[in-house]
């Protein structure tokens, strides 16, 4: 069943015009430049004519950094399939057609062989550049262990770090520890959103987002909708800077390095937390998220 909309791509008259090379596709329009990079499937470049606003495209992500719980119950290696298929989805295929009210779609299709199935990126793309992007599992079998995550990843160059959300907040929220975080409207510096664990782990995570904002000074930039809510992070580093591996490591808060950037997390869902005890006991099974063909959507729109 099709989630209800709560947002859609904007209705234009614009219909934009398709230029497919043989390493480059580039899909634009009167204010905008979309390409994607046909030898790895991932889009590769945004221009609202500010200049590219991605150094990294859209990718799959099924994984977390391990927190001090997820060690209790040995995560990196019960789950450990999953952190495979977010570090080597394979292109299949990409593929450009014309869709409905003058937009244009591409498809991209990844076979995850660490899970034996497939992920789906389509991006809808209309006259003025709005980007509808659909993330879907397919062919997951039903033996796999539960994913830490399941959403995407990409990350924006570092003048973007004025945040805007709507959903919970300020602090940090996980979706079995949010009751005290309430809805509504709130910014922050992407430095702000960082919770400097003494040891490196995942952090700052914000749930049931309708949507989140990043703009520089001059207040452009971009504004991710979900259709139904999501769930986000962003910081100045990688999400595999907070991962120490298989097995805890003596690493301190002052071992994380700021990045010259903006990596951003924009889910459907990431798994709880736990926390009924720290050696052994997973989250609470509401809060998993169970191996199956999952998909979600949302939607970049430029800020001018």
């Amino acid at each position: 069943e099709e989630p209800k909309s709560l947002t859609a791509l904007s209705k234009t008259d614009q219909i934009p015009s398709i230029e497919n090379g043989p390493k480059v596709l580039s899909v634009s329009g009167d204010a905008f430049k979309i390409t994607f990079n046909k030898e790895n499937g991932q889009l590769s470049s945004v221009d609202y004519g500010f200049g590219n606003v991605l150094l990294e495209g859209v990718k799959p992500n099924f994984w977390r950094a391990a927190t001090d719980n997820d060690f209790g119950f040995d995560m990196p290696r019960k789950l450990g399939v999953w952190k495979k298929a977010t570090d080597n989805p394979v292109l299949v295929s990409i593929s450009v057609q014309k869709g409905d009210d003058n937009s244009v779609i591409v498809e991209t299709i990844f076979n995850i062989p660490e899970v034996s199935g497939k992920v789906l990126i389509n991006y809808t793309i209309n006259g003025v550049g709005e980007i509808m992007v659909e993330t879907r599992l397919s062919e997951i079998g039903k033996d796999l262990p539960i994913l830490a995550r399941f959403g995407n990843n990409l990350v924006l160059t570092n003048e973007f770090d004025k945040v805007r959300w709507f959903g919970r907040g300020p602090f940090e929220n996980y979706q079995d520890r949010n009751t005290a975080a309430f809805i509504r409207e709130y910014e922050a510096l992407v430095s702000d959103l960082y919770y400097p664990y003494i040891r490196p782990q995942e952090n700052g995570y914000r749930t049931d987002t309708r949507w989140v904002s990043f703009v520089n000074e001059e207040g452009r930039g971009l504004i991710l909708e979900g259709i139904g809510n999501i769930g986000f992070s962003a910081h100045h580093q990688y999400n595999n800077d907070f991962d120490a591996g298989l097995a805890k490591q003596q690493r301190h808060s002052t071992d994380i390095v700021k990045r010259d950037l903006i990596n951003i997390n924009i889910d459907y869902k990431q798994m709880g937390v736990g926390g009924d005890n720290s050696w052994g006991k997973m989250p609470h099974k509401q809060y998993q998220i169970q191996a199956e063909n999952l998909s979600y959507r949302y939607i970049i729109k430029p800020l001018r």
